[in-house]
């Protein structure tokens, strides 16, 4: 059956449809029209996260003087926040505010409304939106909420606030003018989101952020049933509207369309064209295809890097590396090292045990670079370590053994982009490696996971939750081996 709950409200504008839609814009149409029993299990990380945004947000309004709305009841909350606006309370916490307009209720529930002196249908005063977020970064999703909160507060009280706020991790007020872009694009967003709840159905899309929606599963299932062109890696979806306009709606159609006829097609170039028509072959046949010979670095030191960090603390907390050619050991010194004496092989890592270890971690890394050779290479895959270890050099302090190490850094990502395609959706490491047959050692094994785990063990204190970061790191940089050595071995 569908979900009822979601019919009764498909009509209820809420801020939580922004981060819907930016992560799939297929969640709010499933919501509305698909069993709920088809959706998948919230991530252990996504849970944790609400969670530490309550407590957040309760640490917070702690040393707060305000005026509380506590009803859960919506309508009796709204009666509530008005009668404590129109009494000019000068701070009120999860206020209830909405309006509704041409059949629609736009609802939300600001963390805090602030009171500010200014002219308004109130008196001499208005109110302004706070949001209490439990992350470091102010994000296009947190302006659209409170501009969203803006636009029902004008309705309110006749006068829309010009500055609203967000209060992040740290306790830190970010203030935050509100310009015509921002609210322009919000508009624009909100006009998509209500097209959708009123029936109209979003072109298939699938983006690696669309594997945080509960309904990922059913997404990919309809697009293979229709053997849609979403399937295609790296097919820009700007570029989907134009290539289905011309008959091109399936991987099948994009195999044998010819690249040379078609007409300039908006976000793909001829060449991003052709490729993903051999992209289409790919899937179509379930074999890889080689563009060319994979060209390479080499040296008899082979290092293998990966880096865990935790975007919500914005710390890196893990440095790993998988080394091979060192078999007597020389550089398996200053940090901590698991050995794999049948492969002659070890597993080096730097692990920031608390966030505030994360300098003495980096120090230790840079230490470790001093008795290496001068003769070695670092493979890791995508841009991630790249530009974090830049980060942390300008964070802390850099060297010239780091200056080194980071010109000896070889991306395998781009080494798959520019000679291989696999008969997959996505690209990323863990896509590659497992459609190769290599396996991770924890079921739950990924990087929002290892994330999860981070949080936990600052709670928890247990070894055990460690020890699976551990391993899932060194499982990692094992993987990164094992696609290299993959490439290495293939010849065309």
């Amino acid at each position: 059956m569908k979900n009822e709950d979601a019919i009764d409200a498909k009509l209820v504008f809420s801020p939580s449809l922004f981060f819907k839609n930016a992560t799939c814009p297929h969640w709010i149409w499933h919501d509305i029209n698909s069993d709920e029993n088809e959706k998948i299990d919230e991530s252990e990380l996504r849970t944790k996260i609400r969670e530490q945004g309550v407590i957040h947000e309760d640490e917070y309004v702690k040393g707060l003087d305000y005026e509380s709305v506590a009803e859960e009841d919506s309508d009796r909350a709204f009666d509530h926040t008005l009668e404590l606006m129109r009494a000019g309370a000068k701070l009120i916490y999860q206020a209830a505010i909405q309006y509704e307009n041409d059949g629609i209720l736009y609802r939300g529930r600001p963390d805090l409304l602030e009171k500010r002196e200014g002219e308004s249908n109130l008196g001499s005063y208005y109110y302004s939106p706070i949001d209490i977020k439990s992350s470091k970064d102010v994000k296009k999703e947190h302006k659209y909420q409170l501009i969203l909160y803006s636009q029902i507060l004008e309705q309110l009280q006749g006068r829309c606030p010009d500055e609203v706020a967000i209060i992040d991790k740290e306790h830190k007020r970010h203030d935050i003018l509100l310009d015509n872009k921002d609210i322009a694009k919000a508009q624009s967003l909100i006009d998509a989101i209500l097209a959708t709840m009123k029936g109209s159905k979003p072109p298939l899309k699938l983006s690696s952020s669309c594997k945080d929606s509960p309904w990922f599963d059913k997404c990919i299932s309809e697009a293979e049933e229709k053997d849609d062109i979403a399937l295609i890696y790296n097919l820009d979806a700007r570029a989907h509207a134009k290539l289905r306009e011309l008959g091109i709606k399936t991987t099948q159609d994009m195999a044998k369309a010819n690249i040379d006829d078609l007409p300039k097609i908006p976000y793909a170039s001829p060449e991003r064209l052709k490729k993903a028509k051999l992209q289409a072959q790919s899937l179509t046949d379930k074999k890889i295809r080689w563009l060319k010979d994979v060209d390479m670095p080499t040296s008899p030191l082979k290092i293998y890097f990966d880096i865990e960090g935790d975007p919500l603390l914005q710390i890196e907390y893990l440095f790993g590396f998988w080394v091979s050619g060192d078999p007597d050991k020389k550089y398996a010194q200053g940090g901590s090292v698991v050995f794999d004496d049948e492969k002659g092989k070890y597993f080096i890592y730097f692990l920031a045990e608390k966030p505030e270890d994360e300098k003495d971690m980096w120090q230790q890394f840079l230490d470790w670079l001093k008795i290496l050779p001068k003769d070695y290479i670092v493979y890791h895959y995508a841009g991630y370590e790249k530009s974090k270890t830049n980060l942390l050099a300008k964070k802390y302090e850099t060297s010239s053994n780091f200056e080194e190490f980071h010109a000896r850094l070889f991306d395998l990502m781009k080494a798959v982009q520019s000679t291989v395609i696999f008969p997959i959706y996505f690209y990323s490491i863990k896509d590659i490696a497992k459609f190769l047959k290599f396996k991770w050692r924890h079921e739950k094994a990924g990087g929002g996971q290892s994330i999860f785990w981070y949080e936990t063990w600052l709670e928890a204190g247990d070894k055990t939750i460690l020890q699976d970061i551990i391993n899932y790191n060194e499982d990692d940089v094992r993987a990164t081996e094992f696609l290299h050595q993959w490439l290495t071995d293939k010849k065309i």
